[in-house]
């Protein structure tokens, strides 16, 4: 059974609570960034998290929805095509809403109202990247150069065709025969010189 859902009026009727809304919608979409006050920003929030879900289906029946709400092309191909795809991995949670200030006029809470995924501007107008995505890309740009350098390493290196058993097996023969040489070379000096040591005694007892 449908109950009467609570909303907040926002002290105005139906019909300029939704061109409040609307406009707020529109400014977020345009700035990425608004400052209201936390009323409104927590109502606007809403409504722009179900724009960006309409942004992310990319159907005809999504933006005729989009369309009634923001009624304008240029805040569609933004909606659809620049901040939409930005929330591909992301399953809700589009904007947050910080506390900014007290108004001075009547202490109203004042609230930033922005989206999770937005675009960071320097004071000329370019773009910045957020740091983690900045130290990602270096990161991922380093991998590759290290990897080409690998690459190029190998190639420089002269090709040397694997060994076959056979002359893996000669190799291992010449190895033990060049063993047992060298074993005998090594006894016979031995032997030679104890043999004159003998030799050199048995003539001065004689």
């Amino acid at each position: 059974m449908r109950h009467r859902r609570k909303t907040q009026k926002l002290s105005r009727n139906a019909t300029n609570r939704k061109a409040l809304l609307r406009s707020l919608v529109r400014s977020l979409i345009i700035h990425e960034q608004i400052t209201t006050t936390y009323t409104k920003a927590k109502a606007a929030s809403s409504l722009a998290d179900k724009l960006i879900s309409l942004g992310k289906i990319k159907t005809i029946t999504a933006k005729k929805n989009a369309i009634s709400i923001l009624g304008s092309k240029e805040f569609i191909n933004k909606l659809f095509d620049e901040i939409a795809p930005r929330f591909v991995n992301r399953n809700g949670g589009y904007t947050r809403v910080l506390h900014f200030s007290v108004r001075p006029g009547d202490g109203a809470s004042m609230a930033v109202l922005e989206l999770t995924e937005r675009k960071i501007v320097d004071k000329k107008g370019k773009e910045k990247e957020p740091k983690k995505a900045k130290e990602k890309k270096e990161a991922a740009m380093r991998e590759k150069e290290e990897k080409a350098q690998v690459q190029e390493a190998e190639k420089a290196k002269p090709h040397i065709p694997p060994k076959s058993a056979m002359t893996a097996t000669k190799e291992k023969l010449e190895e033990k025969r060049g063993r047992e040489k060298a074993k005998n070379e090594q006894e016979k000096l031995q032997h030679g010189f104890l043999k004159g040591l003998r030799g050199y005694f048995h003539r001065k007892s004689g």
